[in-house]
């Protein structure tokens, strides 16, 4: 290990091994109930900043793809979502793991409400389902509302979301595919 700690590679290695160690924990107890929420909370973050991330990134590539759709060229590449962030949480910064899965679903949900391919409330109940199926994975003994940011903005602007969410058809379960 340098004499400063560990580097940027080490400190993404084991934000995806304390992930994994998250989800291999068998017992109940206060202790490991922690662990897993604390490693949750990291994940909603990561989701959050990710969606936002998605949907920067959707404008700037939209605007590329159609120049160049424009000049006769085929349409670039689409970005691709990290797997690992880093947060800024009251205790400093720490990175995140969230499994590629998942990542490329957030990210594509993000893109598709920046362009409006989905609306506010769809982009909200598709990024809720993939923090529903985390927390199950995670075994967290409450569950996690993401996006909060985006439903907040949605109902300053006079829209009842959580009415809109409910009245939305329930998913088949293929939203969770691999994209």
């Amino acid at each position: 290990m340098p004499i400063f700690g560990p580097n940027e590679q080490q400190l993404k290695e084991n934000s995806k091994k304390d992930y994994e160690k998250a989800v291999a924990l068998k017992g109940d107890s206060r202790k490991e109930d922690a662990y897993r929420m604390r490693i949750g909370l990291r994940v909603r973050g990561h989701i959050d900043k990710l969606f936002v991330e998605a949907a920067q990134k959707a404008e700037k590539f939209n605007d590329i793809a159609m120049i160049h759709i424009a000049q006769g060229k085929s349409a670039p590449e689409p970005p691709k979502p990290p797997n690992f962030m880093k947060l800024l949480t009251a205790s400093g910064e720490v990175w995140s793991y969230l499994p590629e899965q998942y990542s490329k679903l957030v990210f594509k949900y993000g893109m598709l409400y920046q362009g409006m391919n989905i609306s506010g409330p769809r982009a909200i109940l598709q990024t809720q389902r993939i923090v529903d199926s985390i927390a199950t994975e995670l075994k967290l003994p409450n569950s996690l509302v993401t996006l909060e940011f985006l439903r907040k903005q949605l109902a300053e602007e006079g829209m009842d979301v959580d009415a809109e969410i409910a009245a939305l058809e329930p998913g088949d379960g293929a939203d969770l595919k691999e994209v």
